[in-house]
């Protein structure tokens, strides 16, 4: 069977700030805008899409992401050869705190970073 992941769905506290940074800070495209309701955003150099939404009622205020919960512990995203250095200075022009260029063993280049709920993204250089 072959497919590919159409869409994530991340829920998050402020639609305006999520969309400040995922537009603003990381450079993704919004294609589809629904006010208070969704926000998708094309992600980086595939067809899948990230769709933004906010918090479902009944939700703690001022509830914050965390991996210790059953479910997402963090999004990975491979990026061309070169590309990890400038998504660090891009992070670091926008104040968003990162692990800086590391190595890893599954490839040359990452950098880990947190948006602004606390989800933890990766970018990994490919080969």
């Amino acid at each position: 069977m072959s497919f590919t992941f159409h869409h994530i769905t991340l829920r998050v506290s402020d639609l305006r700030r999520a969309r400040a940074f995922y537009e603003g800070v990381l450079g993704l495209t919004v294609d589809q805008d629904f006010p208070e309701e969704k926000l998708r955003v094309s992600a980086w150099r595939t067809a899948t899409r990230l769709v933004l939404v906010p918090p479902l009622a009944g939700t703690p205020a001022g509830d914050r992401f965390t991996e210790q919960r059953i479910g997402l512990d963090h999004v990975a995203i491979g990026v061309a050869a070169g590309e990890v250095a400038r998504l660090a200075a891009v992070l670091a022009d926008a104040g968003v705190p990162n692990s800086g260029i590391k190595a890893d063993p599954m490839g040359p280049a990452m950098i880990t970073f947190r948006d602004p709920d606390n989800v933890q993204w990766e970018f990994f250089e490919e080969a």
